[in-house]
């Protein structure tokens, strides 16, 4: 009887349009001589060790170096290539591997395959839907079992009545869930305030390049703009809305449509950023945003560079705005920023980010990233005396 030997496989476990890393996987039998002719090492020999990382670059049929890579050995059959997010770099290296006898197989063909627990299933598939490197490196992390060792940990200090230190990594856990189920959809950052304030401007600012109109008269922006980019890594939806007038003020039918899905979009929103013009002061549009249901509320004094330049009374009343603001906790934090400069652009990131993701995480910890891993956490926690 002819025995059928398994294939070795390749394929691209993260999502197929470009971002900042891509993940393939190497499967079967001949997985490790198939990876160790592809690529050379920046130091030492081109041998693979269990779970131990290795720098190096990919190598063509003549031997050229090519594309740098991250190259790890997870499974005594499997390995994990980190390359640039590019479909040109991974599908190269893909091509290579298939030259040296990988078949290369889908995701949703990898997906398919058994995996010793469902977590790990779930990771593999949201993997694939992965588009920045900690989204991609947390659930790597959870696809090797950081979270289902942490539940089965929690399991057996609850089976024990200890249940002083099964609660303490039950609500650890809690925490991390906001991070979790923000893997793939991204936190979504509302900018809003009066016409003319600076919101085009400043989203351009964040995204790097020429997104929206930026123009002096009053609003240009009519409707939503919604780019999805990353910060510090972690991914982001920042929505640009129509500039907020006084009830009643809007020019036309159209821009009062759009101030309407901005205030909706505010109240969907993981984080507001709240602009007022450095200049102009503050104003009862503000206020009125404030008094809508929102996310992590941050205050954004834009065109700093023009405030230098120009005194006025409403300078002083802004600042007294402020700290009223800072005093009733209606405002998480300040920034001052400049679209013209760049001045403040860093700070802001920083603060996003902080609102976004308190918790620092750790490589290898454990993060709840589906709602079923939410509910568990959840009734768990209720069964503690």
């Amino acid at each position: 009887m002819t025995t059928i030997q398994p294939q070795t496989t390749v394929s691209r476990l993260t999502a197929g349009s470009p971002s900042a890393i891509a993940v393939l996987e190497v499967a079967g039998p001949q997985a490790v001589d198939i990876v160790q002719q592809c690529w050379r090492p920046n130091q030492g020999s081109n041998i693979l060790s269990l779970n131990r990382i290795r720098y190096g670059s990919t190598l063509n049929s003549s031997q050229e170096t090519g594309e740098s890579i991250v190259v790890c050995r997870t499974e005594l059959n499997r390995i994990e290539i980190h390359c640039h997010g590019g479909r040109m770099a991974s599908d190269q290296i893909v091509r290579e591997l298939v030259r040296h006898g990988a078949i290369e197989q889908s995701a949703a063909e990898s997906i398919g395959r058994e995996l010793d627990n469902e977590i790990a299933n779930e990771a593999r598939e949201d993997l694939t839907k992965a588009s920045t490197h900690r989204s991609t490196s947390i659930l790597l992390d959870q696809m090797r079992g950081a979270l289902e060792i942490e539940f089965r940990s929690i399991g057996v200090l609850m089976n024990s009545k200890q249940y002083s230190e099964a609660g303490a990594r039950l609500r650890l856990l809690l925490g991390r869930y906001s991070v979790g189920r923000h893997l793939i959809a991204p936190w979504v950052v509302v900018l809003a305030g009066p016409p003319n304030v600076g919101k085009s401007s400043l989203l351009n600012l964040l995204l790097g390049y020429s997104r929206a109109i930026v123009h002096e008269q009053a609003g240009t922006t009519r409707d939503l703009l919604s780019e999805r980019s990353s910060l510090d890594g972690w991914p982001i939806e920042i929505v640009d809305g129509a500039g907020i007038r006084d009830q009643g003020m809007a020019g036309d039918a159209i821009e009062a449509m759009g101030i309407e899905r901005t205030l909706l979009r505010i109240g969907e929103s993981d984080c507001l950023l709240l602009l007022v013009d450095s200049v102009s002061g503050w104003t009862k549009v503000h206020e009125s945003i404030l008094s809508h249901p929102r996310g992590h509320t941050i205050l954004v004094r834009t065109k700093s560079d023009l405030a230098i330049e120009t005194t006025s009374p409403r300078s002083s009343q802004l600042a007294q705005e402020i700290a009223k603001l800072d005093s009733d906790g209606r405002v998480a934090s300040v920034v001052e920023t400049s679209a013209v400069t760049g001045f403040g652009l860093e700070k802001l990131i920083e603060t996003i980010v902080a609102e976004l993701v308190p918790q620092s995480l750790q490589p290898g910890d454990a993060v709840p990233f589906r709602k079923r891993h939410l509910d568990w956490i959840e009734t768990t926690l209720a069964k503690i005396p």
